[in-house]
């Protein structure tokens, strides 16, 4: 059935006016307030293109009775579409139909029990999803400082985010550590990332044999074959006596150590003894201690030079600490190289810098892969990006591991009994399919559209509609209405019978079909002020065959399965809302007001019936001062006194006015002036334009009239006051 209804922008509904409708509608208002205006919705949607009906599931049939339906199928100079009904078949075959159809409407029970089941379900899965989403978008805001070129695209929906994790489960890239990705993100989502050149190596291939020169291991020494070099070498001092040598050119020939003078042969032999030989040695050492720093200081200037240019990617922490270690040995090697020149006798071994360098070189080599694998990523950034974000995500799906498996043990129990459940509905949804099928072959054997004019005749005879019928026509599946003599009654039906007609041919269409098979569809069933120009006796059968509808309604019969039932006419609306001794209104009976103020239309919901008698409704209009009429208040006020002083009588309307002053005189007078006019003066078309500011002075002097004619607990009464609320008034 219509759950909701929406009407905007249609006839005098200017703003929206929403309204949830029950099983049973009834609905009041006067002419032009706007009640047309909602069948037309209900019948025509598609139409309103500013209106809306929600269905509580699937949509149904909606047959609307008002003008436009009489219009569009009743046609007194053309034949009539007749009405398929079930005719007198087989018992075997109409309680077949019957069981069908019970059969029908228990597998659409079940389905809307099963659909709900499903939607609560879904529920559950959308609170789930919320959770984890919520789990989900924690961690995300964790590392999103780190990956966010990775979460491009997922940043500003926790649904997306949530979704991408989900999508991302069997992710099978390299799972990287926190300090890898993170270090590898610096890296490669840099904007500057740029290539370098590779470091050169330190070539230190002759650096052992440069540190194990035999020069340093040779002990330099005179010519041993001269009779003072035996002497030397005995006691080992040619150092000594090599230093004294130069203090000769000083002390001319005078011994720098004994201060003797020295002869000339002893010279001979000393100058004889350091020869030309071993000052070459001592040149060659002094060559090796130049070359052997030359080498190692060129290799820590490359050191020194590559730590000075600072490369963005190359960490130099320890390459600082070899090339210190090598400047500190470097300058204790110098010293010996140093001591070996002095003292050429002396034997030297060096502190070797092969494994500082050695080591060194390895850190180059390392550097050298950072600067390719720098270099390959600048070559190939794109694929390098895209490798990376997978692995951004990757870790990712590791961290949120357990709430993953959660998440997936839960909406996989959710999703299945969703499946399960669908699968049901689905299988009914058949099952209802085909045996709607085997219901249109089974009518299809007995329907006729000669049972809806027989029965249609028999309630026209029965209330004394004698002259006039209706009759199948020449054209297979219509009707034509004829007088008794078998004439065509054309347009002379009186607007009266013309109605009653029109409304018998719509209620018959409700429990049959213009086709010979639907007969059994469900539908919703709308009747617009169906008792138009009808006298109080046929008013009475319209009112029964409605309650007949409402009942099927109650009852799941004939597939009526809502009814909305609209009248301007009080009499109409209490038949057909009358229903004796029974109890309290129906659950699913729900009453409805719609009223037009300053040209809008809207509708007000009561829980009971709002309509008793006319005069009980112009005090209802009373109720709101700020709902009130402006235009017609004052002949509502003047109305309810001419009723009320007419019944009661005995009005000494001197009295009344004489009790009253000034400006309140004038009101009272011209609120009970027509009420001795008599019953020939048809006030209702009789108004008065009260301004706004007015209006509260015409309420109170209204008041007070039944309080100084003694009728003000009827005000009371009528009004609807509690006793100590009239204490307080």
């Amino acid at each position: 059935m219509i759950s909701k209804i929406s009407i905007k922008n249609t006839a005098t509904y200017l703003d929206e006016v929403e309204f949830t409708p029950t099983k049973i509608n009834y609905f009041y208002g006067s002419n032009g307030s706007g009640k047309t205006s909602i069948t037309k919705v209900i019948g025509d949607i598609i139409s309103h293109d500013d209106c809306c009906l929600e269905w509580e599931s699937s949509e149904l049939k909606t047959l609307v009775y008002n003008k436009d339906f009489v219009k569009s199928n009743f046609d007194q100079n053309a034949p009539i579409k007749g009405i398929f009904t079930l005719g007198e078949g087989s018992k075997e075959t109409k309680k077949l139909i019957e069981d069908t159809r019970a059969k029908i409407d228990l597998l659409k029970e079940s389905i809307k029990g099963q659909t709900q089941l499903k939607e609560s379900k879904l529920k559950e899965l959308e609170a789930v999803n919320l959770k984890f989403q919520e789990k989900f978008w924690i961690l995300k805001q964790k590392y999103e400082e780190y990956f966010k070129p990775a979460f491009t695209g997922f940043m500003g929906s926790k649904v997306s985010f949530f979704n991408k994790c989900i999508e991302e489960q069997n992710n099978s890239s390299n799972l990287l550590t926190w300090d890898e990705i993170k270090t590898k993100c610096k890296v490669i989502f840099d904007n500057s990332l740029k290539q370098y050149e590779n470091i050169p190596n330190l070539e230190i291939d002759n650096l052992i044999s440069l540190e194990q020169n035999i020069i340093l291991q040779t002990r330099i020494i005179g010519k041993e074959d001269v009779e003072i070099g035996r002497l030397i070498a005995k006691l080992n001092n040619s150092d000594w006596i090599k230093e004294g040598t130069e203090y000769l050119k000083q002390t001319n020939d005078q011994c720098p150590f004994c201060q003797q003078r020295m002869s000339a042969s002893l010279q001979t032999e000393i100058e004889e003894f350091f020869d030309k030989s071993y000052e070459l040695k001592c040149q060659e050492l002094k060559n090796f201690g130049n070359n052997y720093y030359t080498y190692i200081f060129q290799r820590i200037q490359l050191l020194k030079k590559l730590i000075e240019n600072n490369l963005e990617i190359l960490d130099f922490k320890n390459l600082i600490i070899k090339v210190e270690l090598l400047e500190e040995k470097l300058k204790a090697n110098i010293v010996l190289i140093g001591n070996k020149i002095k003292l050429p006798s002396s034997l030297v071994v060096l502190d070797s810098l092969q494994t500082l360098f050695e080591e060194s070189q390895d850190i180059i080599n390392w550097y050298n892969t950072q600067i390719n694998n720098n270099n390959k990523i600048v070559l190939n950034i794109t694929s390098e990006k895209q490798k990376l974000k997978s692995e951004v995500w990757r870790f990712i799906i590791n961290e949120l591991a357990l709430e993953l498996k959660e998440f997936q043990n839960i909406s996989e129990s959710l999703n299945k009994a969703i499946t399960g459940i669908s699968t049901a509905i689905n299988s009914k949804k058949e099952s209802v399919t085909n045996r709607k099928r085997f219901l249109k072959e089974k009518e299809a054997e007995i329907t006729s559209v000669i049972h809806t004019v027989n029965e249609i005749n028999k309630i026209l005879k029965l209330f004394g509609f004698h002259n006039f019928s209706i009759a199948e026509a020449s054209e297979k599946g219509f009707y034509k209405i004829i007088r008794e003599d078998g004439s065509e009654v054309k347009e002379t039906l009186s607007e009266g019978e013309y109605t009653f007609i029109t409304f018998l041919y719509f209620i018959k269409l409700l429990n049959g079909s213009n086709e010979e098979a639907g007969i059994s569809q469900d539908k919703v069933v709308v009747i617009d002020d169906p008792i138009s120009s009808l006298d109080s006796n046929v008013i009475f059968v319209v009112s029964h065959l409605i309650k007949d509808i409402i009942n099927d309604c109650k009852e799941n019969r004939n597939g009526i399965k809502q009814v909305f039932i609209l009248t301007h006419n009080i009499y109409f609306h209490k038949e057909v809302t009358f229903r004796g001794n029974k109890e309290n209104k129906w659950a699913e009976e729900t009453y409805w007001v719609v009223r037009k103020l300053n040209g809008k239309s809207k509708i007000i919901r009561h829980e009971n019936n709002p309509i008793r008698t006319t005069y009980e409704l112009l005090w209802r209009e009373l109720d709101d001062i700020t709902q009130m009429n402006k235009v017609t208040i004052f002949n509502t006020l003047r109305r309810i006194l001419e009723y009320y002083f007419n019944i009661t009588g005995g009005l000494n309307y001197e009295k009344c006015l004489h009790s009253f002053e000034g400006e309140e005189k004038l009101i009272c007078r011209s609120l009970v002036s027509w009420i001795n006019d008599g019953s020939h003066f048809v006030n209702d078309d009789l108004e008065l334009n009260v301004e706004p500011e007015s209006i509260e002075k015409y309420i109170n002097t209204f008041k007070m009239i039944f309080e100084k004619m003694g009728h003000k607990s009827h005000y009371n009464m009528m009004m609807k006051i509690q006793a100590e609320e009239a204490v307080l008034v």
